[in-house]
């Protein structure tokens, strides 16, 4: 895990944690925006995390065919 998916992680976990006491504070309609970038933190975490398991996976199965055809 890289730092910055560590940062998005920790980001949409504070903002979440900020958004819910803004809404028990006030408005839902005025602190709507905090929940949003909680989510687009929580999106972008988990677009990158696919995309490093789907470079693992292709990596391995590189490794996986180099080693058969090193083997013959």
């Amino acid at each position: 895990m890289k730092l910055l998916d560590i940062s998005l992680l920790s980001a949409s976990v504070g903002f979440l944690i900020i958004g819910i006491y803004e809404i028990m504070k006030g408005k839902f309609a005025d602190n709507y925006w905090i929940l949003m970038m909680m989510l687009i933190c929580l999106f972008i975490y988990g677009y990158r995390k696919n995309l490093r398991v789907e470079q693992e996976e292709k990596n391995k199965k590189q490794s996986n065919t180099t080693k058969k055809t090193t083997k013959k």
